[in-house]
């Protein structure tokens, strides 16, 4: 059974038309199934945690990277063990904010559809971030930083300076104990280059984002995650 979760902003009149479009293609191409609508009764985790229970396996979400970000975290953060069955679709609503499917390969909402159909699936594991997760990087823009790596080694950015976290999804499992996650720093004096298992980051005015979608406060731990979780992918995916 599939399940389409919709952002609240698609509850937008000027929506209309083209959900319709979209729920007449699916159904079409027999891919219909229960829709549901965020709004203030409805969040992101009752609507997961009531589809997993309920049995259903795929779940799409139907908006933007935000909408992607927010459905992994609670499909991954579920504490059933029936969470690891769970697939994860996309349907892109807008052009601008959909980098996560574009990296997928789905690059519109008529190519989302056949790809849905074409089912060709990919396992991606997790970065951990408090008790939270993202897919591909964190970042942080901020002064009077302070960088806590590995538990042995601390960094203290006095002046503004940009973090960028990097996690790898696709590490061979043969790899994956060597496997860290990658940091650059820049600031005004240059870039610097490190690889952790474990960092946390401490400011007291800024915020971490994750996929370029979610703001996490601080301090914030970010490790090597063990979660995964399975997209449905399209043909000219990127990674």
């Amino acid at each position: 059974m599939y399940a389409y979760i919709y952002d609240s902003f698609t509850n937008e009149a000027k929506y209309g038309k083209l959900l319709y479009k979209i729920e007449k293609r699916l159904t079409d191409l027999s891919l219909n199934g229960k829709i549901i609508r965020l709004g203030i009764s409805k969040n992101v985790k009752v609507a997961v945690d009531d589809e997993i229970r309920q049995g259903t396996r795929t779940i799409v979400a139907v908006g933007n990277d935000r909408t992607v970000a927010q459905i992994i975290n609670a499909i991954a953060g579920n504490k059933s063990d029936e969470h690891h069955l769970v697939t994860l679709g996309i349907v892109p609503i807008v052009e601008k904010g959909n980098d996560i499917a574009r990296t997928f390969g789905i690059n519109s909402i008529s190519s989302a559809c056949e790809i849905l159909l074409a089912r060709r699936l990919q396992s991606f594991r997790l970065a951990s971030i408090n008790n939270g997760f993202f897919l591909f990087s964190a970042a942080m823009q901020a002064p009077e930083t302070i960088l806590e790596i590995d538990k042995n080694y601390l960094i203290h950015n006095q002046k503004p300076s940009a973090i960028q976290i990097k996690n790898i999804p696709t590490w061979p499992e043969d790899k994956l104990a060597e496997k860290k996650l990658k940091m650059v720093v820049r600031d005004e004096k240059g870039e610097s280059l490190f690889f952790f298992q474990d960092l946390l980051i401490v400011n007291k005015n800024g915020l971490v984002v994750t996929d370029n979608a979610l703001e996490i406060k601080t301090p914030a731990r970010i490790k090597v995650g063990d979660e995964k979780i399975k997209i449905i992918v399209g043909k000219e995916r990127t990674i």
